[in-house]
């Protein structure tokens, strides 16, 4: 890939994460009337299907774009094998998200308890 075109993707990419961390910030203020556990739930949810990277093939060497752009544009306008691969990798990293969230949330309702129960005594 020539060099122009390289710092064109890593531009376009900080564009990009900088406005999807906009959106995630924003939506942690609109979500703060839902409960804790719902709350992270859609937050997780929605940052696994924007994160996701999915490998972009037609080109000379591959780049890495968004899998939620491969997954429409290859399913409006290509084949439906890349779509597919690029549903399949958005499937994992949010049962991946959803898994380590899970873990997380449980970690640190057992270490308040814990803190809770050392106040008391």
């Amino acid at each position: 890939m020539e060099e122009g075109l390289a710092v064109s993707f890593l531009w376009a990419w900080g564009a990009y994460l900088l406005g999807v961390a906009g959106l995630l910030l924003t939506g942690w203020r609109i979500t703060r009337r839902l409960s804790s556990d719902w709350r992270h739930l859609l937050l997780v949810s929605v940052a696994a299907l924007l994160l996701t990277p999915a490998a972009l093939s037609g080109l000379e060497e591959p780049v890495l774009v968004p899998a939620l752009f491969v997954l429409v544009l290859e399913g409006m306008f290509d084949d439906a094998d890349g779509a597919a691969q690029a549903g399949m990798l958005i499937l994992g990293v949010w049962l991946v998200a959803l898994v380590v969230s899970l873990l997380v949330q449980f970690g640190l309702r057992i270490a308040r308890r814990g803190t809770a129960n050392t106040r008391e005594e």
